[in-house]
């Protein structure tokens, strides 16, 4: 073996162990999401397998109280937690509002008015993109898997696809023969939603 043939096995071993090395720090690589309000059980459980940082594509809202919720259904801020949640709106980031932390629903609440006002609220967030979702739900929104949705009426509209999207689905599954208008196909080519015929 002369020196060449020894430096070439040498300079791929080290080829391999530094691969082998990245690879295995990208899978200790954790995704980042970002923490608003305080739930400690939850959040400890969200540490283990996310990393908490200010900086995230994904952020979740413990809580909410009333005049929060106002002020986000009209695109305004009150204090730094929405103003946080209004600019990453217009950053096209991911929120979701923990269901059980919105204030008003921890009143027995029998007016129906004052109740339909806040659920009004509530549908100007899912509107704008926010995704209210139960505590035990949070975990299976902010992993990477898709959430499927079945349709299965004759024809698929507009109304029908914002109200799919609305309900934090991924994916869109149909069957061949459905039809769908042409403004929904046009809303779908800009939307994030998936189409699978099965």
């Amino acid at each position: 073996m002369n020196e060449n043939d020894l430096l070439d096995i040498i300079r791929k071993e080290i080829e391999k162990y530094i691969r082998e090395k990245n690879s295995s720090q990208e899978q200790n690589i954790k995704e980042k999401i970002t923490l608003l309000g305080e739930d400690l059980i939850l959040k400890e459980e969200l540490k283990k397998r996310f990393e908490i940082s200010d900086e995230s594509d994904k952020i979740v809202v413990f809580s909410l109280e009333i005049d929060e919720l106002f002020s986000i259904s009209n695109a305004t801020y009150i204090n730094p937690k929405t103003e946080l949640i209004i600019k990453s709106l217009l950053k096209n980031k991911y929120i979701y509002l923990i269901e059980e932390g919105i204030s008003w629903r921890s009143y027995s609440c029998e007016v129906k008015k004052i109740a339909d006002k806040y659920l009004s609220y509530e549908k100007e967030l899912k509107d704008m993109g926010i995704k209210i979702i139960k505590k035990m739900e949070v975990l299976d929104y902010l992993d990477n898997t898709k959430r499927k949705k079945y349709f299965d009426k004759k024809v698929m509209t507009l109304k029908d696809v914002k109200e799919i999207e609305r309900e934090a689905a991924d994916e869109i599954v149909i069957s061949d023969k459905i039809f769908i208008t042409d403004s929904a196909k046009e809303y779908l080519k800009n939307s994030a939603l998936e189409i699978k015929k099965g």
